[in-house]
């Protein structure tokens, strides 16, 4: 076969502002999850846990703003860049099936690696998983596709109230008792994190924290199916094919969403704040419900945000550096997270358990700029971001030059 037909998607192909946004999603990602590195897993992550003052507005201001909403893009664009490969595969004469399975079995074994042996907040395993459910939905209707992420909208929503419900459970029944066995796990955690060997820590990890990531995927395989469908349903529609032609259609997305999604985000912050009186029992499942619903809304709102902002000269300009570390948002991805436990866990810098709110968000600034300025200087260069190549070379099973 030619292999010109063969070939990937080549950088001239690429829709910049796809680009853009994954850019920006890699930022909010970063932020959300910075908290994830820097503290134990058991540790309540609600902006009221942290001490009153400037520590407990930087929370608020990475809850409400970031918290879900752009894991919700990230999964959006996966679904959407699941469309156009799935376009230019079948415009190229081939066979769809077994080229994108073994893109995700490749994606599955980098999520593998990523988090048994490195972190365990890592979405790549997810996805490859969630992937697979993807496919079959490549050939149904736009109004099956909407039918279906209504629904699995709902059941997220009431899943996530349920499990939310089990950990007020877990909270009611101790009582008192709570907070020491709380305590107690923190500590645990933070001395194997910064005492513990590269080994201790896996051991620790494999035990104490992927068993929960696991059992999560009952309330993440549904969620997160929705945002891809949703990323296949815009490409279904052409909206990032016409973006001016679609121009009101976003302004109504951001116009309807963005106050739905604020109305559910004061809800969280009423019961968070206690403004609500709400029994303990109760608390967690209507914090994690109301967060996932606003997620939901605000989600596309900031996607619309962004296209709309794309088509003035000047924020193209301003975010057109951004489109770089979106190229190579797997290398990101998985730097970011390198990063991380070298500058937290006992065997690099040790600042685990260490870091503030704010010294957090400007860990994620620095990392985030030093991303975008890498990712511009190597793609004049280089086509493909280093993990993208080698993700390419598996899929295609061929030699794709790397240099420019």
């Amino acid at each position: 076969m030619n292999e010109t037909l063969i070939a990937p998607t080549q950088p001239g192909e690429r829709i910049n502002e796809i680009d853009i946004i994954r850019g920006l999603a890699l930022f909010g990602i970063l932020m959300v999850n910075m908290s994830f590195f820097k503290y134990p897993i058991f540790f309540d992550r609600y902006p009221t846990s942290f001490p009153s003052g400037i520590e407990q507005v930087g929370a608020w201001f990475i809850q409400l703003l970031f918290t879900g909403k752009f894991y919700a893009i990230f999964s959006f664009l996966f679904g959407l860049g699941f469309f156009i490969f799935m376009e230019r595969t079948l415009e190229k004469g081939l066979d769809l099936i077994p080229l994108y399975r073994r893109r995700l079995f490749v994606l599955l074994g980098f999520g593998f690696i990523h988090l048994f042996f490195i972190w365990s907040g890592d979405i790549l395993f997810t996805y490859a998983i969630i992937g697979f459910i993807l496919l079959k939905f490549r050939n149904k209707s736009v109004q099956s596709i909407r039918k279906w992420i209504l629904s699995l909208f709902i059941l997220s929503t009431i899943l996530n109230f349920l499990f939310g419900l089990i950990n007020g459970a877990g909270e009611y029944y101790a009582g008192d008792k709570y907070p020491l066995i709380m305590q107690n796990m923190i500590e645990g955690a933070v001395k194997i994190y910064t005492q513990g060997s590269f080994f201790e820590i896996i051991g620790f990890r494999l035990i104490n924290e992927v068993p929960y990531v696991l059992l999560g995927l009952i309330v993440w395989i549904p969620a997160v199916l929705a945002f891809f469908l949703c990323g296949l349903y815009a490409g279904k529609k052409r909206i990032f094919r016409d973006i001016p032609g679609n121009l009101p259609l976003l302004r109504k997305i951001r116009n309807t969403g963005l106050p739905i999604g604020i109305l559910f985000m004061i809800i969280y912050s009423f019961v968070e704040g206690s403004l609500l009186p709400v029994n303990t029992l109760f608390k967690p499942a209507l914090l994690s419900a109301s967060n996932y619903a606003a997620s939901i809304f605000i989600f596309p709102s900031y996607v619309s945000i962004v296209l709309i902002a794309l088509q003035k000269e000047f924020w193209k300009r301003l975010l057109s550096p951004v489109a770089a570390a979106g190229r190579m948002a797997l290398t990101n991805y998985l730097l970011q997270t390198i990063i991380c436990i070298l500058l937290f866990y006992g065997f690099g810098f040790g600042l685990y358990a260490e870091i503030s709110v704010l010294q957090g968000i400007f860990i994620t600034l620095v990392i985030y700029l030093v991303q975008v300025i890498w990712s511009n200087l190597w793609f004049r260069k280089f086509k493909y971001g280093p993990m993208e190549w080698f993700w390419r070379m598996l899929t295609y099973k061929r030699k794709e030059k790397f240099l420019i």
